[in-house]
């Protein structure tokens, strides 16, 4: 669908705000917490969570960081997209679901990973729902606003001197039979998830959201050769190795483009993977990677199609 940009508002320190709304004030569909839209723009496509009600027909808003590196997108959007400018939008969709009949949920976001917790904790306050939200950010000008929920609402910076998140004391705080969210950068979910399984907590209490690949400054041009089809690829930084392989009618399995489900993962004859999933175990990064989100550390990979 085509809708319309409605407002564009500077709402934090290289943070977006921005609204959307159909051409012809249509209701748009509905949508559960956490769930998220598809841009596609400038030959990108790129995905936000939803941080308006979900039960506002009228407007979609999500809030986009200007990363740096930028792979295009976030530096596009903060540019370049205008109000009154019309965008392709796909979904909504949710791969993040919000279990409303957990007795407590823990939320731990990093930086602008708050977006998708920001529906959900619309949700819970209006059911009455036992919540809580531990936030971090690199510095206070980029914490977005929050409603004024009763709960407990914690606020972490991780610069000027002031101690940052301590993931082992809020476990060791939540109740035992809490449900926990994660959502921010590929080191803070990995963290997370190690440490609610070495308490034992059920992986199905544990949900997670990524962002998929990340640019790294250190990020150089890599050549990917295809042992099976004898194919060589050139690939630059900011195109994830899947995107080439299909760019190049190379058949590549995936799904979730965000490095969460191991479906792209594929075989690594020889090379050495930067991985940035947040999936793989151990083991299977000693032999595979995901090629939706990871890079190499050397110029050359060779994999196993």
């Amino acid at each position: 669908m085509d809708l319309i940009v409605t407002d564009k508002t500077l709402v934090a320190a290289d943070t977006l705000r921005i609204s959307l709304a159909a051409a012809d004030g249509a209701a748009l569909p509905s949508f559960k917490p956490g769930a998220h839209i598809e841009l596609a723009f400038a030959g990108l496509t790129r995905r936000y969570s939803l941080t308006s009600a979900p039960d506002d027909p009228t407007q979609y808003q999500i809030c986009v960081l200007r990363t740096e590196p930028s792979r295009g997108g976030s530096a596009w959007l903060h540019d370049r997209l205008a109000v009154g400018d019309r965008l392709s939008v796909s979904g909504p969709f949710n791969a993040f679901p919000l279990r409303l009949e957990a007795r407590h949920s823990v939320f731990i976001a990093g930086g602008i990973g708050i977006t998708p917790f920001l529906s959900m904790m619309a949700a819970l306050a209006r059911s009455a729902g036992a919540f809580e939200l531990h936030y971090a950010a690199r510095s206070g000008d980029r914490f977005l606003s929050l409603p004024d929920h009763p709960v407990a609402i914690h606020r972490y910076i991780d610069r000027e001197g002031r101690p940052g998140l301590d993931i082992t004391a809020i476990l060791a705080q939540a109740p035992p039979d809490a449900d926990l969210y994660i959502c921010g950068p590929r080191g803070l979910i990995e963290a997370v998830r190690a440490a609610a399984a070495a308490r034992g907590w059920p992986a199905d209490r544990v949900h997670f959201e990524s962002f998929g690949a990340s640019l790294r400054p250190s990020d150089q041009p890599i050549k990917v050769h295809l042992a099976l089809s004898g194919m060589t690829l050139d690939v630059e930084p900011g195109t994830s190795i899947l995107d080439a392989l299909l760019a190049n009618d190379v058949w590549a399995p995936y799904e979730c483009r965000r490095g969460e489900c191991a479906s792209c993962m594929t075989e690594v004859v020889s090379g050495e993977p930067d991985h940035r999933d947040v999936c793989l175990t151990e083991a299977q990064r000693s032999t595979s990677l995901c090629t939706c989100v990871s890079w190499a550390r050397s110029s050359e990979l060779v994999l196993n199609l």
